[in-house]
């Protein structure tokens, strides 16, 4: 495999973390599995940022890659506006 495509399946990881997560939150919320993939792929979600700095050092001019980045920095802000919100919702 080149450096193209390890940053491209590197940064796929957190942008689907993001969908599971949601997916399982939405669908099986409360269950010992569920819960435990939930943190899991929150966790790898929320490390977006760092797949995208290691994306742009591996591969810096693919535009897959550029995209992909962007979309991991996304991943990044909506698990912390996820926190936000549940922080507003328990009233802290």
């Amino acid at each position: 495999m080149n450096k193209k495509n390890i940053a491209i399946i590197l940064e796929a990881i957190p942008i689907l973390s993001v969908i599971i997560c949601v997916l399982l939150m939405h669908f099986a919320p409360g269950t010992g599995v569920a819960s435990k993939v939930v943190s899991v792929t929150m966790l790898l979600a929320f490390l977006g940022f760092v797949f995208f700095f290691i994306g742009r050092f591996l591969c810096k001019d693919c535009k897959a890659v550029k995209i992909l980045g962007i979309l991991d920095i996304l991943s990044t802000l909506y698990i912390i506006f996820l926190y936000i919100v549940a922080i507003f919702v328990f009233g802290l």
